[in-house]
């Protein structure tokens, strides 16, 4: 069952308060920073909870932050529950990106270098490394320079004690602990119980939760139905219930059946 967190109980890593906290540009300069290690000269623009979706058909994504300079687009995502599917939602999230540029006119060897990078409060590949950097290689000769321009950082920030910079290491186990021992994350904790002060902030909060919870619904809903009709096809294919026990065995109406059995005999025509 899905429930909304309390407001109050926020902290720096739920998805919410991490978007509205980087929302800050001098905080998310200085994260991109101390997470990428090198210097970055300026945010052209941060755009909170950015949506694409470039095709009505397609699986739009928002993004926790969405950030742009020059030379580079950085999405940047706090990832607290592993599901299981961090590759594939990488590369998802990679051509996403791509995407939202190609539609804004640009061609694609005009494309932007690409920066992915998601925070995870779990080891995704269970090999206890720090940071795992993902880029496109020759299987048969590593040295072959692909050069898509694409890069995916996965910080595990379960193991920051094993980071070498100070910097980086405090601000991972922030993320992982909620732990503020250096300057930097002192400063993201109070900006956090800042915001929590907000009462405009709150109501936004609550909205979006709700959104969330909504969507979740819809989901399951709309699953649950597919499941049905699957069932419905099997039973039809197998040929041993009339239409009227195969609507009461799943659930559906019999419209919906006899519908089902007609596309079937189109089908098999």
């Amino acid at each position: 069952m899905y429930t909304i967190k309390p407001f109050e109980k926020l902290t720096y890593h739920d998805d919410f308060m991490f978007g509205v906290v980087m929302q800050n540009k001098e905080i998310c300069h200085e994260s991109l920073e101390c997470m990428l290690g090198f210097k970055i000269d300026h945010i052209e623009y941060a755009d909170h909870q950015k949506t694409i979706e470039p095709l009505y058909t397609s699986h739009g994504i928002r993004l926790d932050v969405y950030v742009q300079d020059g030379s580079r687009v950085y999405d940047v995502e706090i990832q607290n529950t592993d599901e299981q599917d961090l590759g594939k939602r990488t590369r998802y999230y990679q051509s996403m990106t791509d995407m939202d540029s190609l539609l804004k006119g640009q061609n694609y060897r005009d494309l932007k270098e690409s920066i992915i990078i998601f925070l995870c409060r779990f080891d995704p590949f269970k090999k206890q490394i720090p940071c795992y950097t993902i880029c496109r290689l020759c299987e048969q000769d590593a040295t072959v320079n692909v050069d898509d321009a694409a890069t995916v950082h996965i910080f595990n920030c379960t193991a920051y004690n094993k980071v070498k910079y100070e910097n980086l290491r405090s601000f991972l186990k922030f993320v992982q602990t909620n732990k503020a021992e250096s300057d930097f994350t002192r400063r993201l904790d109070y900006m956090v119980k800042t915001q929590k002060k907000i009462e405009e902030l709150k109501q936004t909060y609550l909205s979006w939760s709700l959104h969330d919870s909504d969507v979740r619904h819809e989901g399951r809903k709309e699953g649950m139905k597919e499941a049905k009709l699957e069932d419905a096809q099997n039973l039809l294919v197998m040929n041993v219930l009339t239409h009227e026990q195969i609507a009461q065995v799943v659930g559906l109406p019999l419209e919906t059946i006899e519908e089902l059995a007609a596309k079937l005999q189109t089908v098999a025509k």
